[in-house]
């Protein structure tokens, strides 16, 4: 199953807990060793390879058990390709959800996160197993085969903080990180080492008694010790010796850890005496990392497997068996090490038909991504063919396009144009992800398929090339003819056909990208439920992604989040964790936040995208440096702006990666240049950039906005005031109320630099109400050094009603404590009851309401009196809109979570 968990799919069996082996004796040495090491949060059993590790942490944690009852034992096994942020979070969360209920956004969020951004989801999941009542032990083995910087400083991070009712166990072969060491000092870690695991003289004697039959003295057991250093894998080795040989001197003499060559070991003493049916068996299935029964039973089509399995387990033959209900298994990693290497040098092994196998039956059991990638090793382009041509759709649809690429990659051009669907399965990869002129001339080419289908099947398969056709035509941004093909695909299909979904998405993103969104929402939203009917998970994110961005645009924020949202669960719940579609959720988002002056919200959602996209092009990263840089702007370290704007500029000289970001790179770069006084490379730009002259989208406005910026900061103010007051007519006529809002404060900034208060406060004083009714807060103070002193004085002249007022309030409230940083140890307001207007004695007087103390404590530890708590009690009451105590308190709660 190689490229299963590169495609993030959970492995079953990597988070379940492997079975309790049945040749073991008593080591309750060991197992009080691992009781006692469980006072401290993080427990490091450390060894070599074959010392017992798993075997220990197993008896260690049901011996913990006997004395903690209901400790929940928590499991996930570690592979190399584990050794990324994002796979390691997904597994590690998807390891302690299948003993602890934890939050959908929680589960949906173990994705992507690199960098600072897995410890950020580490709080989160901190967090949720404080709330658990029960205990738990979360064991994670084989660490060495982690290297990864950002997980060790991580997992370091989640150790620290673990509440006490976890405890982690790692084990590993090497010594752990320098970021794990020094928790050492904090007294944080406890040890089990190569030493404590080490089998003594009683236990080796013991367990050769017992599994081989023979009576040992405790003179061949020392002896036997002294050469194999208390090494658990060498005792099972001589046990199965002497069933070759019973001469325990013999087999003895074999082993000697430090020099020991374990492929030659296993050959000659374990894999040479084995009956020639297991042999075929163990080197057949070492072909994959994991298998089942009906796995086994492909590779091996003329032995019997259960048999040969039961022959295994009794023989205790490094075998691994996990607690699935389909009984998947491994092998210890020295055996399969050595069966690897056995089989790639048995001259007589067909590993190509062993790949072939192996794809062949994963495919029957449903891992189309493993057996894509036994295909892939098999190099045969029959079976490549044949999977592209069955399951090519499916896996564009779950959002794989680098795996289809793959497998066309192993296909010419000519072997593709032999059949339909290859044709439109290389089309689709094309005209999303790739060459999108490529697509009009190949389809061309395979026009004369169409006759050879059935006449039954001929308008569907004209259907598919037109809409494909109407893809590509769309990412080359021809809308026209677009919008063309796909309105001739869906006069191919029925009405109720789900074959209309991909169709209605294009045509829906023409409406979309030509402003007409009322009916772009209403084809969406038809899209979208042909596509969850089709499992078509792309298209359901896009058309979700595309309904919060046309809500927001409407002023509703509400539901725009909750679709993001949305986007988000779903993604998880399909196994979508990765693309685009999950990073513009995030955007919208952020955008979301950043505009209601949630700014911890912003930055943390924009540090978990730049995780996501970490391993794209770097365009990505500078885009997202813009983001950070407005969060700044609106209030922060100017210091730290200016260098966030000095990388972010970057970005203009950047061949475009992805149009729908630039817009925004624009707006934000034209600001800071503008507010910053940067004439001269905003007149360069000036010069270089294509005049706005048409309004369409969202993208249209913000490119205005930035051209408007460049024109103010060059004295012309009339020209971006003429541009403005067009744009506003057109924004208003396309509903695109949010828009109309922000280009109408811009052009009121504008009016006012140009010396026309007059008109600038008739436009402060009409747009108040109407932001207030979508709460804008960013598009404001962006705006602050020209806009705050209209509000302040319209304030004192005109009487509002009493939600705009409580409205302007709190802008003027975030203008006036611009930039001002809390002295170390001060108090820090959080941004919501800061755009509330709550000061700073009023958030301690509301952390102790919120602790539960009555107003004589709070006097007591604040030090004023109790008529001055009250005075900040009812202020508080008057900011929150609530008339007591518990409404305070259940407003808390809301707020500050």
């Amino acid at each position: 199953m190689g490229d299963v968990i590169a495609q993030h799919f959970i492995v079953p069996s990597k988070v379940s807990v492997p079975k309790l082996p049945t040749n073991t004796v008593d080591r309750s040495r060991v197992e009080a060793l691992f009781v006692a090491a469980c006072e401290s949060p993080l427990v490091i059993l450390k060894a070599p390879a074959g010392f017992g590790k798993t075997v220990a942490a197993l008896y260690g944690y049901y011996a913990y058990a006997e004395q903690n009852p209901e400790t929940a034992l928590c499991w996930l096994s570690l592979d190399p390709e584990d050794d990324d942020p994002s796979t390691f979070a997904a597994y590690l969360i998807a390891a302690i959800q299948k003993r602890v209920d934890l939050s959908e956004p929680l589960i949906s969020h173990g994705i992507g996160n690199r960098a600072g951004n897995i410890r950020a989801l580490f709080g989160q999941l901190l967090y949720e197993l404080d709330q658990v009542d029960d205990e738990i032990m979360l064991v994670i083995d084989d660490y060495h085969l982690i290297e990864h910087d950002d997980i060790h400083t991580a997992l370091a991070y989640l150790v620290k903080h673990l509440p006490g009712n976890v405890k982690l166990v790692i084990t590993t072969r090497s010594e752990p990180p320098p970021n794990i060491i020094g928790l050492r000092l904090q007294g944080l870690v406890a040890e089990i080492t190569e030493e404590d695991l080490a089998f003594d003289l009683g236990e080796a004697r013991a367990f050769l008694q017992e599994f081989s039959g023979a009576d040992i003295s405790d003179e061949q057991a020392e002896a036997i010790l002294a050469r194999i250093e208390g090494w658990a894998v060498g005792l099972q080795l001589i046990v199965m010796g002497l069933k070759q040989n019973p001469s325990l001197a013999d087999v003895g003499a074999g082993l000697n850890q430090k020099n020991l060559n374990i492929i030659d070991y296993f050959d000659s003493e374990l894999f040479d005496g084995l009956p020639d049916d297991v042999k075929t068996f163990l080197l057949n299935t070492a072909i994959v990392k994991r298998f089942s029964v009906e796995v086994a039973a492909a590779l091996c089509p003329t032995i019997n497997v259960h048999e040969t399995l039961e022959y295994l387990k009794r023989h205790h033959l490094f075998i691994v068996q996990f607690n699935e209900e389909k009984n998947w298994y491994r092998y210890h990693h020295l055996l399969h090490e050595f069966l690897r290497h056995k089989l790639l040098v048995n001259s007589g092994a067909n590993i190509q038909a062993l790949h072939e196998a192996a794809s062949q039956v994963f495919l029957e059991l449903g891992y189309v991504v493993g057996a894509v990638d036994h295909a892939i090793k098999s190099g045969n382009k029959a079976q490549i063919t044949d999977i592209v041509r069955r399951h090519g759709n499916e896996l564009i649809h779950k959002a794989h396009y680098d795996l289809v690429r793959r497998c066309l990659a192993e296909l010419t051009e000519d072997e593709i144009l032999q059949d339909a669907n290859l044709v439109l399965v290389r089309c689709w990869v094309e005209a999303i992800f790739g060459d999108a002129p490529f697509v009009e001339a190949f389809l061309s080419r395979a026009a004369h398929l169409v006759e050879q289908e059935p006449e039954a099947t001929r308008n569907h398969l004209r259907g598919e090339m037109l809409t494909v056709n109407a893809q590509a035509a769309f990412s080359r941004l021809d809308y026209d003819k677009a919008s063309d093909y796909a309105r001739k695909a869906l006069d191919m299909h029925d009405k109720d056909s789900i074959r209309r979904q991909s169709a209605l998405l294009i045509l829906a993103n023409v409406l979309f990208e030509q402003g007409d969104i009322h009916n772009a929402l209403e084809i969406y939203e038809e899209s979208e439920l042909l596509s969850r009917q089709e499992a078509n998970y792309d298209a359901v994110l896009w058309a979700l992604n595309q309904q919060a961005i046309i809500w927001k645009n409407l002023g509703d924020f509400a539901k725009s989040a909750d679709l993001s949202r949305e986007v988000m669960n779903y993604a998880g719940e399909k196994g979508v964790r990765y693309g685009f579609n999950v990073v513009f959720a995030y955007i919208n988002q952020a955008e979301l936040a950043l505009e209601e002056y949630h700014l911890r919200e912003a930055k943390q959602l924009i540090h978990r995208i730049q995780s996501l996209c970490e391993s794209w092009d770097d365009y990505w990263q500078l885009h997202l440096q813009g983001w950070l840089l407005k969060c700044e702007m609106l209030k922060g370290k100017p210091t730290v702006a200016r260098e966030l704007a000095l990388e972010h500029e970057q970005i203009l000289a950047r061949e475009y990666t992805a149009d729908i970001l630039m817009p925004y790179s624009l707006e934000v770069q034209l600001q800071w240049w503008w507010q910053n006084g940067d004439d001269k490379k905003i007149k360069t730009w000036l010069k270089a950039k294509a005049e706005v002259t048409s309004y369409h989208s969202v993208k249209d406005f913000m490119l205005l906005r930035a051209e408007a910026y460049g024109l103010a900061a060059t004295g012309d103010y009339a020209q971006a005031r003429r541009k403005l007051t067009d744009a506003i007519t057109h924004a208003e006529a396309m509903s695109f109320s949010v828009e109309a809002v922000r280009m109408g404060l811009l052009n009121a900034a504008v009016a006012d630099i140009a010396g026309d208060h007059e008109q600038a406060e008739s436009d402060v004083k009409r747009l108040l109400p109407l932001a207030a009714e979508r709460q804008l807060v960013a598009s404001w103070l962006f705006l602050r050094q020209w806009l705050m002193p209209i509000v302040e004085r319209l304030m004192k002249t005109h009487v509002f009603n009493a939600d705009v007022a409580k409205y302007a309030d709190q802008l003027l409230t975030l203008n006036r404590q611009r930039n001002t940083s809390d002295k170390p140890g001060g108090e820090h307001i959080p941004d919501a009851l800061l755009a509330a207007g709550v000061s700073k004695k009023e958030w301690r007087v509301y952390k102790h309401i919120l602790a539960g103390r009555s107003n004589e404590e709070i006097a007591s530890v604040m030090f004023i009196a109790i008529s001055t708590v009250k005075t900040h009690i009812n202020n508080l009451y008057k900011k929150l809109g609530v008339r007591n105590r518990r409404e305070a308190m259940a407003k808390g709660e809301t707020l500050l979570n």
